[in-house]
């Protein structure tokens, strides 16, 4: 058995912990917890991986192409298929606390967009040199990110 640092991150403005890394396990997959401050939204995107997550406290909307915006609450999983563009947003007033996980892909682009979490300052949106770095990272794994009119045909608002 092998446990990852539990060091927490900033990652697009969510806290993570890196708990389990995907070379740990034979099924190539990662572990992971996250804290979604109120207002925090992850714009619409896809990748190749499969994500899921199981809310721990708090509630989540997730939009996923062709099914709209669902709200999640404390107690419930949810499955992000592959391929499937999607986006999450915590538009209650408090933090919405989860476990992830992903494959091994997903798991490397989180850690390349990681940043030490500033103890003495809250998790922020994040800067114009981090949304570069996320365009420059989300290339390199062949992700796609929704423009803003994409965004916007959605009901996500951006900056």
């Amino acid at each position: 058995m092998s446990l990852s640092s539990n060091q927490s991150s900033i990652v697009l403005g969510v806290l993570m912990q890196f708990l389990i890394k995907p070379d740990t396990t034979s099924g190539k997959v990662a572990l992971l917890h996250a804290e979604i401050s109120p207002g925090t939204t992850i714009p619409l995107h896809s990748h190749a991986d499969s994500e899921i997550f199981y809310l721990l406290s708090g509630s989540l909307e997730v939009y996923e192409d062709k099914a709209g915006w669902k709200t999640f609450e404390a107690g419930q999983a949810i499955a992000v298929s592959g391929g499937v563009k999607h986006a999450l947003r915590n538009v209650s007033n408090e933090s919405t606390f989860a476990i992830g996980v992903t494959g091994e892909e997903l798991y490397k682009f989180f850690v390349e967009l990681a940043v030490p979490l500033d103890r003495t300052s809250p998790p922020a949106p994040p800067t114009s040199e981090q949304l570069q770095k996320l365009f420059a990272v989300a290339a390199k794994y062949g992700y796609w990110l929704g423009s803003p009119d994409d965004n916007a045909a959605v009901g996500v608002k951006l900056g």
